[in-house]
């Protein structure tokens, strides 16, 4: 009896630390000491976890550790950290999950070796190294202050992206708040999975006309936004495309319906509800 207590208790502290961040596998807040956590195998070390800590304010991902080469940057290991406003990744990196650098609200610049045969940056957002698909863009690059509606002090961004880029990747600008203006080039196919993630201070988009796919959530909170065009090549809109974007009341598709996959609910909604005056135009 007294085993199987035991067991159980262990059994349950394992679970709340999964959950909370705080065992020895790295931490959605960024790990306790000062040293950025790894796992090691085959011969490879992948980054799990990084400081969270008021004294530090600059983070480098390694070409190798203890001989190693560090390759991987793994999904939730650089995230919401509150410090941190300059990430260096190695000339090793041949990985980066899709949530590994997510709301790091203070990140300036990503900088990347240029020996890195996988990625690169262009001041300071990070591209694969040919330039066709863009990674992850540091929420406090080039921010400038202006009065918002109530005359109060807001930041704000703007930014164009290079042409010839062709994906715009999942999260890419999640949770990038100050972004008020994005242009984004007509080679543009893909804006994937949350890319603009409750962006909320964009209040016009123009989509690029060789469009063929927006990804679930890609537009999640966007509630700046109140008529949005949908281009001719448009091929898939996924589920919740413009969940709770309750300002945006017209869309216009130059497309036919029946020519597009339509995920569940892909059109502007209220917390999944209805839009009574929603209007949806079609060719």
């Amino acid at each position: 009896m007294k085993k199987s207590i035991i067991k159980i208790a262990a059994l349950l502290l394992c679970i709340c630390l999964l959950f909370t961040g705080c065992d020895s596998m790295g931490t959605f807040l960024g790990v306790e000491s000062d040293e950025i956590e790894y796992n090691v195998e085959n011969g490879e070390a992948t980054v799990i976890g990084v400081p969270n800590k008021a004294t530090i304010t600059e983070i480098t991902v390694p070409d190798e550790i203890e001989g190693v080469p560090v390759t991987k940057i793994a999904d939730f290991a650089i995230v919401n950290l509150e410090y941190v406003e300059k990430v260096f990744i190695g000339k090793n990196v041949k990985e980066i999950g899709v949530w590994a650098l997510e709301n790091n609200q203070h990140v300036t610049a990503f900088e990347v070796d240029e020996a890195n045969e996988y990625f690169c940056d262009v001041d300071g957002v990070i591209y694969t190294k040919d330039m066709k698909t863009l990674l992850f863009y540091p929420i406090a690059k080039d921010l400038i202050v202006e009065k918002n509606q109530d005359g109060n002090d807001i930041e704000i961004s703007t930014y164009k992206i290079p042409d010839g880029v062709e994906t715009i990747r999942s999260k890419a600008f999640y949770k990038c708040y100050p972004l008020k203006e994005i242009e984004i080039p007509d080679s543009v196919k893909r804006i994937e999975e949350k890319a603009f993630f409750r962006c909320d201070k964009i209040t016009e988009l123009k989509l690029p006309q060789a469009l063929e796919f927006i990804g679930k959530d890609a537009f999640s909170y966007c509630s700046g936004l109140a008529e949005l065009n949908i281009p001719a090549n448009i091929k898939q809109i996924d589920t919740y495309a413009f969940y709770n974007c309750n300002n945006l009341l017209t869309i216009n598709v130059d497309a036919k319906e029946s020519d597009i996959e339509l995920g569940d609910k892909w059109y502007p909604t209220s917390n999944g509800l209805a839009i009574k005056d929603l209007k949806i135009n079609w060719k």
